[in-house]
């Protein structure tokens, strides 16, 4: 055999070791807001739903009334304590916590992890102009759940960013990366007033299971007419004096 001939039968070899090449991001990510709703994704002003997340170890799971206003930048979360019904509201410049009557200022660390749930949501991150979607940084996890999936790095300017694992099919999110061994899985995706939503989810620790749950009374608005509202009382209490 010629060193031509070897050299051409050598790449031959190596090529079926080279990484698959993902999709450009910009191409990418209009994919996916076509594969999540397009216009009908696009022209939602907020979200609603009601989250059950069952921990692995603990016998009850947590449920939580979700209220996503993706026009106003806020976020609403209710959940019941001993104490009663608590309510927490961040973003556009007003976090509040209420309980009862009792109103009081969002403490710092509480809002910023209220905003930050709200900047990692699919409805928000795919239906806003400032999301940006990038190369991966690292390499991502290994395994069947996350085979052949297109991976980018995802986030709005000024916030920590997460990586998705893309179905370059479907151009639906399959898989979670938070970097080091924690990981998640979407599942279960069913049509919502013309949106893709995933219904399911699984996190893991490297191969261990730590949390899974699911949505249900998903709604969704275009109106405008749903966003965050702070109670008259709420805001009586804390307007100075």
């Amino acid at each position: 055999m010629t060193l031509f001939l070897r050299f051409a039968a050598a790449l031959f070899l190596l090529s079926g070791f080279v990484a698959h090449a993902a999709p450009p991001p910009t191409k990418m990510l209009a994919q996916m807001r076509a594969a999540y709703g397009g216009e009908k994704l696009m022209s939602l002003t907020s979200a609603r739903m009601t989250l059950h997340l069952q921990k692995v170890g603990e016998e009850l799971p947590h449920v939580t009334e979700l209220h996503y206003d993706l026009r106003g930048r806020s976020i609403g979360k209710s959940e019941t304590t001993e104490a009663g019904v608590e309510r927490k509201i961040a973003g556009a410049g007003r976090s509040y916590s209420f309980i009862r009557n009792q109103c009081m200022p969002l403490e710092e660390r509480d809002e910023e992890k209220l905003m930050g749930s709200l900047y990692s949501n699919f409805l928000f991150l795919l239906s806003d102009s400032q999301t940006i979607l990038a190369p991966p940084e690292g390499t991502p996890p290994s395994g069947d759940i996350y085979s052949g999936l297109a991976w980018y790095n995802i986030f709005r300017p000024g916030w920590k960013g997460f990586h998705i694992g893309v179905d370059e099919a479907t151009g639906l999110i399959r898989a979670l990366w938070y970097g080091e061994k924690s990981t998640g899985e979407e599942l279960d995706y069913q049509m919502v007033d013309g949106v893709m939503w995933p219904h399911r989810f699984k996190i893991y620790e490297g191969d261990r299971l730590l949390s899974e749950g699911y949505f249900n009374n998903v709604m969704l608005s275009r109106s405008g007419d749903d966003g965050i509202k702070v109670p008259d009382y709420c805001m009586q209490l804390l307007t100075p004096r």
